[in-house]
């Protein structure tokens, strides 16, 4: 019996010396990176010891390193509850990928509390302090109507900016100073006196922002924005038809990723610009968001975001700028914010029906109103069998020209009614009874007034006619 009892433990003595081997070699294999060979050997000591945190690490970040679709969050979760302090830090990367920024946050707090790996520390000391502001400013995501969204090719994203005729333009460099070689983007002022554009600062080789002003037919000689310095690339500016509240994109610090939009205030008495502020979210993003634009008059903005696109796309986004920044509640909770920071459903947002329907309105008109003015000096003017005139200089008469300039605009404005009525009946149609009973009257009126224009520009067009006929044949 005794000898028995001898073999019994000799054996036993015999396979911990050889798990303890295999575990030597594994682990001597995984520190080498040569995780497609370890991997095996951890697998069937995980068949021994199933709950050792230990081996559940290793064989998880096998598992990750070779690209085995083995669900590992389950695994460096029990390495994490038995303290193994690296599990802390692969926990935290997951979470963060999935955009679980709180629960993320925890674990980098965790593992940068426990490690004593000085070089880790710091890039996880990194990584928590980014991670922190994101989910400050998500909690601080400003309450905002987004009224449209357009998705257009990157390098056409202008297109969908349609201000109408009371702000100034929006334009590349290159389409402005007629150089294709020029990157950057530029604003006009609305009576074409003052331009803010990028270009490259030589002394930093960065895109940096510039001021130039036209006295009488001459431009000046352009002068660098002064008075902060972002260390990064700053483009796409924008001015407030104020002169003072100048919008732009920038690269530099503060970006929570990508280019973030920032406001900055010039100071009339010094000339130089106040520090900028990053605007909150949703305006900004971990991805690329840029030019916006304020038409004050309407009240109507707008900005880029690459966010959620696919490459060499970019959504414009329309929204009704707040006289004063109002937050949502925190007590909505980190999820739904997140939602509203992304801007997951313009329809959540989108919370006063009237409001959203004037600025609808509004936004029609202007870009039918933009749409028209580009072609207005673009027509075909019948005079009769031999005459059709395309330009104003091809009148004879005087008295006949002036009318004609008198009827090209009554008829813009005559298509701008006709394009309102139109978007009048489409609400009407999918609107309540109380609504219904609130439109009709409006439309009524807008019909009425649509018919008696048409009737009078059809009798202004046969007197066009007629005058210069009358001056070409006499």
């Amino acid at each position: 019996m005794r000898n028995i009892y001898i073999s019994v433990i000799l054996c036993l003595f015999s396979l911990c010396s050889v798990t303890a081997q295999n575990k030597t070699l594994a682990r001597k294999l995984y520190s080498q990176g040569k995780y497609a060979e370890a991997k095996p050997m951890f697998e069937k000591l995980l068949k021994k010891t199933p709950k050792s945190g230990e081996l559940n690490f290793w064989y998880a970040v096998c598992c990750l390193e070779t690209g085995d679709s083995v669900d590992v969050r389950p695994l460096f979760e029990l390495a994490a509850s038995q303290e193994i302090v690296n599990a802390y830090r692969y926990l935290g990367d997951m979470l963060h990928a999935e955009r679980n920024i709180p629960a993320a946050i925890e674990y980098y707090e965790n593992f940068v509390d426990a490690t004593d790996n000085d070089s880790l520390c710091r890039i996880y000391q990194k990584k928590l302090s980014e991670a922190t502001r994101y989910r400050r400013k998500v909690m601080n995501c400003e309450k905002i109507c987004v009224i449209d969204s357009f998705v257009v090719e990157k390098n056409n994203f202008l297109s969908a900016y349609k201000m109408g005729s009371d702000v100034g333009s929006i334009t590349t460099n290159a389409l402005f100073f007629d150089d294709e070689t020029l990157p950057g983007y530029l604003n006009l002022s609305e009576r074409g006196f003052d331009i803010y554009f990028s270009d490259i600062d030589e002394d930093v080789e960065l895109m940096k922002l510039f001021h130039n002003s036209k006295v009488g037919e001459e431009w000046g000689r352009a002068v660098q924005v002064k008075g902060f310095d972002t260390n990064g690339n700053d483009d796409y500016p924008f001015m407030l038809a104020d002169g003072v509240t100048l919008y732009f994109a920038s690269d530099g610090e503060g970006s929570i990723g990508g280019y973030d939009l920032f406001v900055t205030m010039l100071d009339t008495e010094t000339g130089r610009f106040l520090r900028p502020d990053n605007l909150s979210m949703p305006f900004n993003s971990t991805a690329n968001d840029y030019m916006l634009a304020i038409n004050e008059v309407a009240n109507i903005g707008w900005f880029a975001s690459d966010r959620n696109q696919p490459e060499g796309y970019v959504c414009v986004y329309v929204f009704i700028p707040n006289p004063d920044k109002v937050r949502y509640d925190e007590a909505l909770g980190f999820e739904t914010l997140q939602r509203y920071a992304d801007i997951s459903s313009i329809a959540d947002t989108q919370v006063d029906e009237d409001v959203v329907r004037r600025a609808r309105q509004q936004l029609a008109m202007m870009m039918f109103d933009q749409e028209t003015k580009q072609n207005k000096n673009e027509f075909v003017f019948v005079i009769d069998d031999n005459y059709d005139y395309s330009e104003l200089s091809d009148f004879k008469s005087e008295e006949a020209k002036t009318l004609f300039k008198e009827w090209l605009e009554a008829t813009r404005q005559l298509k701008t009614n006709i394009a309102l009525l139109e978007m009048k009946r489409d609400e009407y149609a999918s609107a309540n009874k109380t609504v219904k009973s609130d439109m009709t009257q409006d439309i009524l009126t807008l019909e009425n007034t649509i018919e008696e224009e048409e009737q009078r520009l059809k009798d202004v067009e046969c007197e066009i006619r007629r005058i210069e006929q009358e001056e070409i044949y006499k």
